[in-house]
Order: structure tokens, then C-alpha cells, then sequence
């Protein structure tokens, strides 16, 4: 008898461990009811009121027992998972808020270069445009009153694979996509050029591998286009079906077509955080400023171009795009060379109003070329990224 009480004291401990207090006067296990706690243990409502009350065998309540135990074990593990899950939320939250306090800044050194350069009413500082907006902060002319907080000599080793990704990187060939945000056809995105600088970073070390996030600062220059004779961009220029863009397009260049009229010149900065992992990277952007230049207004008037709208909601959308993790062929830095060595990402540059009909969107590529290579003395350190002792 006094086995089977000790029975009894253990199933009921378990379950008040497992699902909270016993009310014997609602018939509840914290607020769980008899039946539900019977079906979580897989017997039925008699055989639960024998264990409750004593009169089970004592292979019943080692069963019972068994199978709280394991409902215990998953409960823990599920817990866990939770936490874990709550951990990885708090970390993306994080990386959102340095990102954005990193855009913040930046959008400050790019209003005020704005404002000092005067773009719309001087031409004898055009030139100025072709310039990085931070060229004097990461390649100052002197050394001297200069701080910087990235990479110095003494930390290559311990920042590999992203040490040998340092430097200038620009964009390969230009690129175009079609636009909407007009009742007409015939609005063309053309990418002229990029010019990042690259640099490692340890703003997220806290769940990103040392050596392997980099920041890009990306200027970029582009321009909005109109076919004045509005033809539609289906059949001619795209496929529907297959969502690509026809050879007609690729081979079309505005600049040599009389019927194609430029309506502005744009000038964009944005933050980009890359993520090398092996034979991979992966490319997050984060648009700091945009600015329309030398905006053609009679043109604009004329095809009924609202520029500001354009420049707002439009093109904003095309910082969205979504970019597919792209190969990285320099796994092991050493093999990164300047002049040659290239990025290539494939996106897809969706509109928040339905895609007009198109589905996933419009199919582009934007690739980076390695300018300028900061380290480019042979990197102590491996294709997985750890320093290399040989």
C-alpha cells in the first residue's frame, strides 16, 4: 500500500511539475483539464481517474510517469527554442538599429555635401559630382589630425576573409530597368556607375563570425530616361512569360538613340552590409539619400513626369530589391586582385502596387569590379577564414 502511495505522490508531482497546481474542486492541473492532460498522455479519462486516485497498477503509473517525464523534456526544448528564437530577434533588431544609426550619420555627410556643392545651379562644380561624397574620409590627403576606426596592419590576420575584400569597388557596366508611376509607357532607370567603399566591421560580431561582415559605402550615379515615342515595353523589350528582358533591350543604349531624352541626372548613397560565408556572400543595402540633378522640366512637363514622386516612391522601392546570395569566388582572399576580380549579384527589383501584372518583378544584375585593393600583401589566412599558421 505504502508502494502505491509513493506511486501516486510521483504521478501527481510530475504533472503539477508539468502543467501547475492541482485544483481538485475544478478538476484542473493549473488550467489544464483532466481530459486534455489525459489525451497528452495518450489514455483514456478511466484509466487517468485510476492513476489520480489509486487504483492503477504499477506498470500503468511507470508508463504515466514516462510519459510526463518526456512531455517535461519537449516542453524544455521548445522552451529553449524560444529563447533562442527571441535571442536571434534581438540581435536583427539590433543590426536594424546600428544600420540605421550608421544611415542616419551618413545621410548627414551627404546633406551637407549637397548643400555645399549646390547641385541644380552650378556648373563649374559638376565635376564634383563625379567624386565618393566620403573620398577625403577613408583616403585622406594627409595623415595628420586624422583617425580612423577601420582595419590597421596589426588586425588583418585576426579579420580574414573580410581584410582582403577592403578597398574600391565600382560598377562593372550599367544597367536599366523600366518604370512605372505614369499612365504612359516609356520611362526608363539607367545605372551609370557605383563607387563603394568597402570595410570590415565588428558592429556585429555579437552573432556574426570575426573577419566576416564588411561594410560597403556606395555612391551611386543614374539617370531617368523617356522614349518619347512611349512604345510599350511588351513585345518589344520584355517577355512576360518567361519574366526576361529581350535582347532588343539589352543592346539598347539611350545615349545613341535621338529618340530617347534624358529628364535627370541622380545622385544616391546607400549603406551596404555584406556577409561572406565559404564560397558565398550575401548583400543587404539600406538607402541613406537620393537626389535628382540638372532635372530637364519642359521634358518632364511635357510626358507628364512627376520627378519628385519618381525619385520618392519608385525609386525608393529599388533599395527592396530582392538579391540572391551570390557565389564568391575568392574564398581564399589571396585570390582577390585588382582590376579583374568581380561580384556579381542577381536581383529582382519588385513595385509595392502589384507589379503591374508582372508578378515577381523585373530581373536585373549588378556586378562589382575590385578597383583598389587595400591589403593586397599576401593575407595569413585560410579559405574557411582562420589565420594560417604555415
Amino acid at each position: 500500500m505504502e508502494e502505491n502511495k509513493d506511486n501516486i505522490n510521483l504521478f501527481i508531482n510530475l504533472l503539477e511539475k508539468k502543467y501547475g497546481s492541482w485544483d481538485r474542486n475544478k478538476a484542473l492541473f493549473g488550467t489544464t483539464a483532466y481530459g486534455k492532460v489525459a489525451s497528452d498522455l495518450s489514455i483514456s479519462s478511466s484509466q487517468f481517474t485510476k492513476l489520480l486516485y489509486g487504483t492503477a497498477t504499477d506498470g500503468m503509473y511507470e508508463r504515466a510517469s514516462d510519459n510526463i517525464n518526456r512531455l517535461i523534456g519537449r516542453q524544455s526544448v521548445e522552451k529553449a527554442n524560444e529563447e533562442k528564437g527571441l535571442i536571434i530577434k534581438k540581435l536583427k533588431e539590433t543590426y536594424r538599429i546600428k544600420i540605421f544609426i550608421v544611415s542616419l550619420f551618413f545621410l548627414g555627410i551627404g546633406l551637407t555635401i549637397s548643400y555645399l556643392l549646390d547641385f541644380n545651379h552650378s556648373d563649374s562644380k559638376k565635376s564634383d559630382y563625379e567624386n565618393h561624397p566620403l573620398e577625403n574620409y577613408f583616403y585622406p590627403e594627409s595623415s595628420m589630425f586624422f583617425d580612423s576606426p577601420y582595419l590597421g596592419n596589426s588586425a588583418i590576420s585576426e579579420n580574414c576573409p573580410a581584410s582582403g575584400f577592403e578597398g574600391r569597388w565600382i560598377l562593372s557596366e550599367p544597367f536599366k530597368l523600366p518604370l512605372p508611376g505614369m499612365k504612359k509607357p516609356g520611362l526608363y532607370y539607367q545605372a551609370k556607375s557605383a563607387d563603394m567603399m568597402i570595410r570590415g566591421t565588428n558592429l556585429f560580431d555579437s552573432y556574426i563570425e570575426k573577419g566576416h561582415a564588411m561594410m560597403g559605402y556606395e555612391y551611386l550615379k543614374s539617370e531617368i530616361w523617356i522614349d518619347t515615342k512611349q512604345e510599350t515595353l511588351v513585345p518589344r523589350y520584355f517577355n512576360p512569360s518567361s519574366k526576361e528582358f529581350t535582347e532588343s533591350f539589352k543592346e539598347l543604349t539611350f545615349e545613341s538613340d535621338p529618340r530617347f531624352k534624358k529628364i535627370a541626372d541622380l545622385a544616391a548613397f546607400n549603406v551596404n552590409m555584406f556577409y561572406v560565408h565559404g564560397d558565398s556572400i550575401t548583400r543587404n543595402a539600406e538607402l541613406t539619400g537620393r537626389i535628382a540633378i540638372n532635372v530637364n522640366k519642359s521634358l518632364a512637363k511635357k510626358y507628364n513626369v512627376d520627378v519628385d514622386y519618381i525619385v520618392k516612391n519608385i525609386l525608393g522601392d529599388l533599395i527592396k530589391s530582392s538579391c540572391n546570395t551570390a557565389f564568391n569566388p575568392f574564398c581564399n582572399p589571396n585570390d582577390l586582385s585588382e582590376g579583374r576580380s568581380m561580384i556579381t549579384f542577381d536581383c529582382i527589383y519588385t513595385f509595392n502596387k502589384g507589379n503591374l501584372g508582372l508578378g515577381k518583378g523585373y530581373p536585373y544584375t549588378k556586378s562589382y569590379l575590385f578597383k583598389d585593393q587595400v591589403f593586397s600583401d599576401y593575407l595569413p589566412c585560410a579559405c574557411d577564414g582562420k589565420v594560417n599558421q604555415d
